[in-house]
């Protein structure tokens, strides 16, 4: 007798494998949600170099009770990416694109919660307070900003002209940039038809926002090879394409002078130093380039 009960609970486990409550695979992922009418609870972590996904690994990620929650109303993604070891380069390549499509820089863990379309509704950084359980009802109840934009978009739907732009503003506006034009492109398309001359100024600041960190990204890769001409270039391009303003152009011009201060370029720096401060000389970026030129004035004997 016992040895059919185990016989046939060895036939049940082999037809009937266990599905680990995490996938790396978002598409396959996204596939589940619309067939089970869920949403996703997509996480970028790095635990191989951030203390605090290694807790979020261990204290959350990992339980059961968390899974067995959670897998209530969301499918779940984890993305592993490592910052000091390799994988396998299409892999390794493969995660580095989904982090950018979704603005993912230096800082983990992130968290997207995602309609069944692949939409993110909201994002989150590092690591909440509290247990498996009070994590899983803090997913739950971030269900509702999903609710909220949905009705969002049906007031809308019945809006035209400038009223219906600021609606689908007011709805875009919390989401990082890369996931506004990345996944929201139908509400952008419709935004460049009821606004045509971007009075909202919505489009530019998204778009500069997206090219910003593109920018920031490529500063990195030659600044530390000591390649400050090409700095200087990159500059001079984003300055020329996108014409920022105010903060933003302190930002990308205080790039410039840093290039040419390690370079040891002095009077071109001072000018892009006077420039900076001519912009706003109280704010952080105009008082330490204030300080930088100073300095630099007495390099030259000043």
């Amino acid at each position: 007798m016992g040895s059919v009960f185990l016989k046939s609970l060895l036939f049940l486990l082999i037809a009937s494998p266990l599905v680990a409550a995490w996938t790396s695979d978002l598409g396959t992922a996204q596939k589940t949600a619309e067939k089970e009418k869920k949403a996703l609870y997509l996480v970028f972590v790095s635990t191989d170099s951030s203390g605090a996904c290694q807790q979020l690994e261990r204290r959350i990620l990992s339980s059961e009770k968390f899974q067995s929650l959670a897998e209530e109303k969301f499918v779940l993604v984890k993305v592993d990416l490592p910052l000091k070891k390799r994988l396998q380069k299409e892999n390794h390549q493969r995660m580095l694109d989904l982090a950018k499509r979704f603005g993912v820089g230096g800082v983990f863990p992130t968290s997207f919660y995602l309609d069944a379309r692949g939409r993110p509704f909201h994002q989150e950084n590092g690591v909440l307070p509290g247990g498996p359980e009070k994590y899983a009802g803090h997913l739950l109840g971030i269900l509702q900003k999903r609710e909220t934009r949905d009705e969002g978009l049906r007031a809308a739907s019945k809006m035209s002209g400038l009223k219906k732009a600021r609606a689908l503003v007011d709805l875009l506006k919390p989401l990082p940039d890369e996931v506004v034009l990345n996944f929201y492109a139908e509400q952008m398309d419709e935004l460049a038809e009821l606004d045509p001359e971007d009075t909202l100024k919505f489009r530019k600041e998204k778009v500069i926002g997206k090219a910003y960190a593109d920018f920031e990204e490529a500063v990195k890769k030659v600044f530390h090879k000591d390649s400050y001409d090409q700095v200087v270039t990159l500059v001079d391009e984003f300055i020329g394409k996108h014409a920022p303003e105010g903060d933003l152009k302190q930002k990308v011009l205080f790039r410039k002078l840093a290039a040419l201060n390690h370079g040891g370029n002095l009077e071109p720096a001072i000018k892009v130093a006077d420039e900076i401060i001519s912009i706003d000389k109280e704010s952080s970026h105009g008082r330490f380039s204030a300080q930088i030129k100073e300095k630099l004035k007495k390099r030259l004997g000043r």
